[in-house]
């Protein structure tokens, strides 16, 4: 090894210190063709913004280098030449910039749909702290949302209009369907609607309580069907709280009030079937016949 021999790269500048002075560093060998030498290649000057190394490559791996900006990176539609037909890197900048402008006013904020229809997150406020929402459904609209490529804020504006739109209109079906069970009702009992339609209210909250059912399910189940209420208004009679309890000797003398009795008290209306209160008597009437029947001993 010639530890003597000086390298003209080490060598200086021509007239620096260090000696060599008036010997002139060899120049590279272009590549074949008399092409000019590209980036990468020695001797070659880096890329713009590329730190470069002592032999004028890029630092890092060749792998990295490809990672490098250049004029050529830019799409052909947005590079801007000047008048002596060079590239002019402001204009184009700014030609680069008004495209971008003009696609985030296409797209609102320039959000994106998440990545999963899971990553959909529901709008924070007090309506949807307190909204119970069917998981299963909202699992099935988020799939349709992320279909439809809505962005969070996007899915978010269609979720607060449905809180706000939904309460009016399960509140308008439920209305024309009280409404249309009372016009049924209405029609079968005529003017004993009302004294009905209490006596139905007080047997369904016994019955209810009795099952440990809630009111409100019993309700949203039956509380617009009229044959569920003429059923429980037919019931009446028979779950009826007497004034005192129930005598062991089958409801005479003392105990629970007789069919006589009832029939006597109300004997005006019994009597006269035109008489509005007639159909709920006769009823009443044959409910406490048919207790007494079942109190009676057998034979």
């Amino acid at each position: 090894m010639k530890f003597g021999a000086k390298h003209v790269y080490l060598e200086g500048e021509p007239g620096a210190g260090g000696g060599g002075a008036g010997v002139a560093p060899a120049a590279p060998t272009p590549p074949a063709g008399g092409a000019a030498a590209t980036a990468g290649q020695p001797g070659a000057a880096p890329s713009p913004g590329a730190p470069a190394s002592g032999d004028g490559n890029p630092t890092g791996s060749a792998l990295s280098a490809g990672q490098e900006w250049t004029i050529e990176s830019i799409p052909e539609k947005y590079r801007v030449k000047g008048a002596d037909d060079q590239f002019d890197l402001q204009a184009t900048i700014r030609k680069v910039d008004e495209a971008r402008s003009a696609l985030e006013k296409r797209m609102g904020t320039g959000d994106i749909r998440p990545k999963s229809p899971t990553d959909y997150k529901l709008p924070e406020s007090d309506v949807f702290k307190n909204l119970q929402i069917d998981e299963t459904q909202a699992k099935a609209f988020q799939e349709k949302a992320h279909g439809w490529g809505l962005s969070q804020g996007q899915y978010e504006a269609v979720m607060s209009e449905w809180a706000t739109l939904a309460p009016g209109l399960v509140n308008a079906g439920q209305a024309e369907t009280v409404e249309g069970a009372v016009t049924a009702l209405k029609e079968v009992w005529k003017d004993q609607y009302d004294a009905n339609i209490k006596e139905s209210f007080r047997v369904v909250s016994q019955v209810a309580e009795s099952a440990g059912i809630p009111f409100d399910e019993v309700e949203k189940a039956i509380g617009n069907n009229p044959v569920a209420i003429r059923l429980f208004a037919a019931l009446a009679p028979e779950m009826r709280e007497d004034a005192t309890p129930a005598a062991a000797n089958g409801g005479t003398g003392g105990g629970a009030q007789t069919r006589e009795q009832y029939v006597q008290e109300n004997w005006a209306a019994y009597s006269n079937p035109a008489d509005p209160k007639h159909k709920t008597v006769t009823e009443r009437a044959q409910a406490l016949a048919a207790r007494e029947a079942k109190r009676m001993p057998t034979t």
